[in-house]
């Protein structure tokens, strides 16, 4: 199977930070910034939350350390986990939006009769992404997630172009084809198909 360098294949995963409002990357917190917080008229209950640029634990006051230490890893790690699922939703999003912009004739999002949502899904091992243009929803394997930006970014407007066009007609494909990289990116994704057969 031919290898591609994502690091030497331009794609819109890969344009200027100045495309973007913000970066939206999101490290593990360091627990040595958390601030806890006792409270009298907490018993039992923990919780924690973020507030500005800080992540607050509020403890039962009489707690002891040891199991503050052990409610501050859980916690956080939970709310790291929220924030990672967050900012990659929020990333999807905003490639979708570059992607219309770029390679269709009108905001399919925008005009869409129901909300899009788009996110990342567990359960599709036999196919790459899915569509259902009636509620708006588009999938995209977990598999994805580790490939090179072209490869994700030909799914993804694949999906997009089925909230108009449900098949793959010609009016699909006189969409599809705009995409400089669709063939490479479907050389790449039958040459992992193909290599997962062999391994299983």
């Amino acid at each position: 199977m031919n290898t591609f360098d994502s690091q030497s294949q331009p794609s819109l995963w890969d344009e200027s930070s100045e495309v973007f409002d913000e970066e939206l990357v999101i490290s593990n917190t360091d627990l040595t910034t958390v601030e806890i917080r006792r409270s009298a008229r907490r018993k039992k209950s923990v919780s924690a939350f973020r507030e500005k640029e800080k992540t607050i634990v509020v403890v039962p006051h009489r707690m002891a350390q040891r199991d503050i230490d052990a409610y501050v890893r859980d916690l956080v790690g939970r709310l790291d986990a929220r924030d990672q699922k967050t900012a990659s939703l929020d990333e999807l999003e905003r490639r979708a939006r570059l992607l219309v912009k770029r390679y269709m004739d009108h905001d399919v999002i925008t005009t869409h009769r129901v909300p899009v949502t788009i996110k990342w899904v567990t359960n599709q091992n036999s196919r790459w992404g899915s569509c259902s243009p009636a509620d708006g929803n588009i999938r995209l394997s977990h598999r994805l997630r580790e490939m090179p930006s072209y490869v994700i970014d030909s799914v993804l407007l694949h999906e997009l172009i089925h909230l108009v066009v449900p098949d793959h007609s010609d009016r699909f494909y006189s969409y599809m084809n705009r995409y400089e990289d669709l063939e490479k990116a479907s050389a790449y994704l039958a040459g992992y198909s193909l290599a997962e057969q062999r391994n299983s």
